[in-house]
């Protein structure tokens, strides 16, 4: 598998905030298609009837890629299994294909026409991508979910462990408390510093289920889930020493870095 198809399979909903604007220049050979200063081309095939793709947005996506010979490269199509991705943040592996779906409406289709310098460049990529060569992305645009906010709290009402690990409560749970090596369903998102949302299991529409307390998970998820009960709301704020501590990870949650989580403890599985 080409290191292109293993990035956009593998696509998690990490990112770091990236301002994008985007700038359309002059109507080419229709109306719905339309020059970027970059030399991107961009062809509405079927306008949507739903909201414009902002930057930082969620969007459900099928697509598929071409090279000019008209061969694919990648599509979801084959496989029936629409992706996520947040767009504008850089998270994509070609830079025009990010940049192309900003304005993008819901229910929309759009083909983008791609130059190396906003795709693999003059290099391209060995056995897979021609040296130099012009992609294209037919693109469809199934649905858009905004970013979540972070949860409000007074900071100076915040509580804190021994360890280092500070919360604060928003929703106290009904149900038991979790024991260690419980199975956990959750709901979260989390956060940096300055509010740039990295991951959240709530655009996807699905919680995450995992083992607390056995290392599974970061130390600050470990102790400050297994504190809480079922139907509970906390944000927990997680110094370095309990998140990633001074590697970070994934070049998306730099090194020594605060984490700030929103959590709801759905329920206790077993």
């Amino acid at each position: 598998m080409n290191s292109f198809t293993k990035q956009v399979r593998q696509l998690v909903y990490l990112s770091l905030p990236v301002i994008f604007t985007f700038s359309l220049l002059q109507a080419c050979s229709g109306d719905d298609t339309y020059v970027t200063e970059d030399g991107l081309h961009i062809t509405d095939t079927r306008t949507g009837s739903g909201p414009e793709a902002e930057p930082m947005d969620f969007l459900t996506i099928h697509f598929e890629g071409t090279l000019e010979s008209g061969e694919v490269f990648e599509s979801t199509y084959e496989r029936d299994q629409p992706i996520i991705i947040q767009v504008g943040s850089g998270q994509l592996p070609i830079k025009g294909w990010d940049d192309g779906m900003i304005g993008m409406k819901e229910g929309g289709k759009r083909t983008l026409s791609i130059p190396p310098h906003l795709a693999f460049g003059e290099e391209g990529i060995e056995g897979f991508i021609p040296a130099g060569e012009n992609i294209f992305m037919d693109i469809e645009l199934i649905a858009i979910k905004k970013p979540p906010r972070p949860w409000e709290y007074n900071e100076e009402e915040l509580s804190s462990t021994d360890s280092g690990l500070r919360y604060y409560i928003h929703e106290t749970g009904q149900g038991d408390q979790p024991g260690e090596g419980s199975m956990i369903r959750v709901h979260y998102s989390g956060y940096l510093k300055d509010g740039s949302m990295f991951d959240s299991s709530t655009i996807r529409d699905m919680p995450f289920e995992f083992q607390v307390g056995v290392g599974q998970v970061i130390p600050g998820w470990d102790e400050g889930l297994l504190a809480m009960s079922a139907g509970e709301k906390r944000t927990l704020v997680i110094p370095p020493h309990l998140g990633y501590g001074e590697t970070g990870a994934g070049g998306v949650i730099p090194p020594n870095a605060t984490l700030f989580f929103d959590v709801e403890l759905i329920e206790i599985l077993e």
